[in-house]
């Protein structure tokens, strides 16, 4: 099985970014093959794009991602939750990435597109300061919907599982472990049942 993790944090220094190399330990321990992409070290080209996106405007890095999502069974996300959405670096890469006629397209007479990513399944890994209680109830998880519905399930992907760790403001050490081991033993128990299913 082949997993593909985008850490959708700016800085390498982030809990975030230490989540995504967790579920990236976890998932090879349960026999598969993750590749870890770190937005922090991705050169975006970030200049301004022309009226139609092409792959004109990737760097070397988006290149490599997309040929490793093309390969991948499965695509995680992990992001941190930023005035309610993800960081604008991390949407800044999905424009450029997840391009018409590559990742999506439409039919003629068919408002709703077709997915070129059918087959791949697709997990988000999020932290914010919000409590999850909070966050469902009062934001009604309007970027887990959003992820969900305009953006993973648009391109094909799916199923889809979410993950939220919170609040992480002033959470305690052991508590952060807690989460990297569970984060760990998350991927490897579906690399273990995937690995078992293909066997």
């Amino acid at each position: 099985m082949n997993i593909v993790i985008i850490s959708g944090h700016p800085r390498a220094d982030s809990f975030t970014q230490a989540l995504a190399r967790s579920y990236q330990k976890g998932a090879e321990a349960g026999g598969a093959a993750a590749q870890l992409f770190p937005l922090s070290e991705m050169n975006l080209n970030t200049e301004p794009l022309g009226s139609r996106p092409s792959q004109e405007n990737w760097t070397n890095e988006i290149y490599t991602l997309w040929t490793a999502i093309e390969q991948a069974d499965h695509l995680v996300i992990a992001h941190p939750l930023w005035w309610g959405t993800m960081p604008a670096e991390l949407k800044s890469l999905l424009d450029r990435l997840l391009l018409p006629d590559l990742a999506y397209s439409f039919k003629q007479g068919n408002p709703l597109p077709t997915g070129h990513l059918k087959g791949k399944s697709a997990e988000v890994i999020m932290t914010s300061d919000t409590p999850d209680w909070y966050y469902r109830l009062a934001y009604g998880k309007a970027q887990s919907k959003l992820m969900k519905n305009q953006i993973l399930k648009f391109v094909g992907l799916k199923p889809l599982r979410f993950t939220h760790v919170s609040p992480i403001h002033n959470m305690p050490a052991p508590k952060r472990q807690m989460h990297l081991n569970k984060v760990a033993e998350i991927a490897r128990n579906f690399a273990t049942r995937h690995k078992k299913s293909a066997a």
